[in-house]
């Protein structure tokens, strides 16, 4: 069963309190609370960060009445504070003008169910949990050292893991919870050769867990898990790699024949390149450039071997830094088939949106610490349409490429209406089928409307490891990816840069 928010019973008669008072005042109103307990560490250049208890709640207080809406955030969860929120909206309402069409909500799906979510600390040994962290990667660096004794090695790291608690609920009886654990872990690194070449990468681990997936204790203490110590070792390796990493001209790189993505360049492409497009607070006001404000696909977005999903992913809530079982109005977060074989089938919903094209919610509404709940990407990934072109390996991804480049890792991207670019941190030569060169950092993009319909096939599982935060006038937790590998033919809507 899943576990319950602190407090819950103090919290439902709080609200349910003030939404009483709201029935007196508007025809529908519902409350979004959400409590996060978290602890976090930083290694900087120059300094250590460490914060070994930090907890923030927030409360947002919708209403609605005549087709007119308000939204306002509390910092507290009093009854006074709400209700003195709650009259303030009903202020507002009284001059807000009336919105054509008129706005509705649609219902949500599911209303008997109350608890959602997974097991999650209340407490966290940071101490522990900092030393292990700080001490480990000290020691996976000095092994390193032992190899590469001219390279000075300098190492960044952002971890935090949290507790996350909230509950909706609103004035025809709703009251739903959840409760989630989130960790995450992030190595900057720092390589000054002997020439005085500096190198530096950035990697990232980020899922719907507690710390024990970063930092597990043992019966001799704490130490760092398996799959972190490879994560480190393996990004270390990469930056040091960079330093013997060649350019290619501009000449070369119109002579590749193709790309081969890594999931974690293939995720922040798609996220950037097509995810926000989908949403559909985006469409309704005219801003996707795959469907009109009215829901009309305006063309093919993929490749026929392409399906486009957001969300968890099917039976496996333990991966996707983005996962959450209820969006922030109590909708079940449903996996949503947004593309199928390149062709758009749907959008990502909050009860506006949904009520407005006249569809159920899917579980896409999401908020900062109660902010406006609106539509949002969770895990945002490409899953092969068919079994056709989607080999076990990477060798075999690649057997046919005469001249290739394969893309790994990402710093970030950018989007507008009409294409995306993105920050790749490692590049691979491929020449005659086999990988030869490491290729320098590069810069990805491509125009929104054909950035993937050039894809002709995959290698490996599907994964959605891949971390960001994506903002969108508020912070929101995502996963992306794919298959591990994605390979895409040189075409004249993709733009690759190389550093010099």
């Amino acid at each position: 069963m899943p576990p319950q928010i602190l407090n819950e019973t103090t919290v439902q008669k709080i609200l349910n309190q003030t939404l009483r008072y709201a029935c007196t005042r508007v025809e529908y109103a519902d409350i979004l609370y959400k409590r996060i307990v978290r602890i976090e560490l930083q290694r900087l250049p120059d300094r250590l960060i460490t914060k070994p208890f930090n907890a923030k709640s927030r409360v947002q207080v919708r209403l609605l009445d005549k087709g007119k809406k308000v939204e306002i955030k509390v910092g507290t969860l009093t009854t006074e504070s709400i209700k003195r929120a709650i009259d303030k909206g009903v202020q507002l309402l009284s001059i807000t003008p009336e919105p054509q069409p008129l706005i509705r909500l649609a219902p949500i799906p599911n209303p008997d169910r109350i608890r959602y979510g997974s097991a999650a600390p209340k407490l966290f040994p940071a101490g522990e949990i900092f030393t292990t962290i700080t001490q480990g990667i000290k020691n996976i660096i000095r092994q390193i050292n032992r190899n590469y004794p001219s390279m000075e090695i300098k190492p960044e790291l952002w971890f935090f893991s949290q507790r996350e608690e909230k509950a909706i609920a609103d004035t025809t009886g709703i009251f739903k919870t959840q409760v989630m654990p989130r960790t995450f872990f992030q190595l900057i690194t720092r390589v000054k050769g002997p020439q005085g070449i500096m190198t530096q990468t950035r990697a990232r681990l980020g899922n719907p867990l507690p710390y024990s997936w970063i930092v597990k204790k043992y019966r001799n203490g704490y130490r760092l898990t398996p799959l972190a110590i490879r994560h480190i070792r393996n990004w270390i390796n990469k930056t040091i790699a960079l330093q013997e990493a060649i350019t290619l001209t501009t000449e070369e790189i119109k002579s590749l024949t193709h790309f081969i993505l890594h999931y974690t360049t293939l995720g922040v492409f798609v996220h950037e390149a097509l995810g926000h497009n989908f949403e559909a607070d985006t469409v309704k006001v005219g801003n996707s450039g795959i469907i009109d404000r009215h829901g009309k696909p305006m063309g093919i977005v993929a490749a026929d071997i392409v399906n486009i999903l957001d969300g968890p992913l099917p039976g496996n809530n333990d991966e996707g830094f983005g996962t959450e079982f209820i969006d922030d109005e109590g909708v079940e977060v449903k996996t949503k088939l947004l593309a199928e074989r390149g062709e758009v089938k749907g959008m990502i919903h909050n009860r506006e949106t949904a009520a407005y094209f006249q569809v159920e919610p899917n579980g896409g509404a999401f908020s900062e610490m109660g902010d406006r709940r609106i539509p949002r990407m969770s895990n945002t990934y490409v899953q092969p349409a068919t079994k056709k072109n989607w080999f076990h390996t990477i060798e075999q991804l690649i057997s046919d490429v005469p001249k290739g480049i394969i893309l790994e890792g990402t710093a970030g991207g950018a989007v507008s209406k009409d294409g995306m670019s993105s920050s790749v941190l490692i590049g691979y030569l491929i020449e005659h089928g086999k990988i030869t060169r490491t290729v320098k950092p590069a810069n990805f993009s491509a125009q929104t409307l054909y950035a993937l319909r050039f894809i002709e096939g995959f290698a490996g599982p599907i994964t959605i490891a891949d971390v960001g935060f994506c903002g969108k006038g508020q912070t929101k937790y995502v996963g992306d990816g794919g298959p591990l590998w994605t390979k895409i033919k040189n075409n004249e809507h993709i733009n690759l840069s190389i550093q010099g």
